[in-house]
């Protein structure tokens, strides 16, 4: 029973949710990645992660209709992407394919 309380509990802790696109298909990558990894890291930090993630989001989608930036962004997303595959706590997750 403790460990279906838990399960119950912890499914209630991290709710499913999208984001949606930023229009900058890099970025757009690396938010769908790090929400699909989120949930692998230790329970106190998912939700600051998520809160991230879609801070994150919110921020990119504001700057990608700006054309002077949007090619700072593309390189932004893809340079982070590839630091998290390397030196995240999700690294794994965030390094399939």
């Amino acid at each position: 029973m403790k460990h279906r309380l838990a399960f119950v509990f912890l499914l209630a802790a991290t709710p499913a949710f999208a984001v949606d696109p930023t229009g900058v298909p890099q970025c757009d990558a690396l938010l769908k990645r790090y929400e699909a990894c989120s949930g692998q890291l230790p329970p106190s930090q998912v939700h600051a992660a998520q809160k991230e993630l879609l801070d994150g989001a919110v921020g990119i989608r504001s700057a990608a209709t700006d054309p002077a930036k949007r090619p700072d962004l593309e390189r932004y997303c893809a340079d982070r992407f590839e630091l998290m595959k390397r030196a995240s706590d999700i690294k794994d997750c965030m390094s399939k394919p």
